[in-house]
């Protein structure tokens, strides 16, 4: 009876921490930039400007963490689209230095491969978090809001943008870099939490039996 208990607290722990495992294992985290095309903003220069148009600019990957879920690789191409009407690619991050909502939810996604059953990654931004406008010529933008994809590795996860576009006097349109972070929040204690209740049960249980040997071998005398 007590190697089947001890086997079943085993088995649970297993399972516990592979779940706890696969949680924490579920982030994005990449590095992307606009290329190829023409990049506008609206204001009389980059640091005091209030939305950035991407609409003829291809988001390409250019750095990829090893631990990333996303799927994607470096010079892979990343959609951006702003629930504006029409749809378009502007980024309307408004006034001041946040926080606040972005003037339209901003949409980016990539699929992971083509044809049917292709998982599709699809983020949601809604806030400004902060801007930095402290630089001439450079802002830097910090957007929340929700990553989800079609296989429910994701399910409305906490995401993070953060948007750094730079211009000097000698290049007609801004430079623009993307970092994107995105994880789940374990909703099961920690594993090194399961260990310890774990090892906790196990201890009572062997104490348990202890005594309860130890009482019967004191009543047998």
């Amino acid at each position: 009876m007590r190697r089947s208990v001890v086997a079943g607290l085993g088995a649970a722990m297993i399972v516990a921490l592979a779940a706890s495992s696969a949680a924490q294992a579920a982030i994005i985290s990449f590095g992307f930039g606009a290329f190829d095309g023409s990049i506008d903003y609206t204001g009389t220069s980059l640091d005091v400007s209030t939305a950035l148009d991407l609409d003829q600019a291809f988001l390409l990957v250019m750095e990829v963490n090893p631990s990333d879920s996303s799927g994607l690789a470096v010079l892979d191409q990343v959609k951006i689209s702003a629930l504006t009407s029409p749809t378009s690619s502007n980024i309307i991050y408004g006034f001041g230095t946040g926080p606040g909502p972005l003037g339209a939810d901003v949409i980016l996604s990539w699929p992971l491969g083509a044809g049917p059953g292709t998982d599709t990654f699809t983020e949601t931004l809604t806030t400004v978090k902060s801007i930095d406008r402290s630089t001439p010529n450079e802002i830097g933008v910090t957007l929340a809001g929700t990553l989800t994809d079609t296989k429910g590795l994701f399910t409305d996860s906490p995401a993070l943008l953060m948007l750094h576009a730079t211009q000097d006097l000698r290049s007609e349109f801004p430079i623009v870099t993307f970092t994107n972070t995105s994880g789940l929040t374990p909703s099961i204690p920690e594993p090194s939490t399961w260990v310890m209740m774990v090892l906790g049960f196990v201890a009572l249980g062997y104490a348990a039996s202890r005594r309860r040997k130890a009482n019967l071998a004191a009543l047998s005398r």
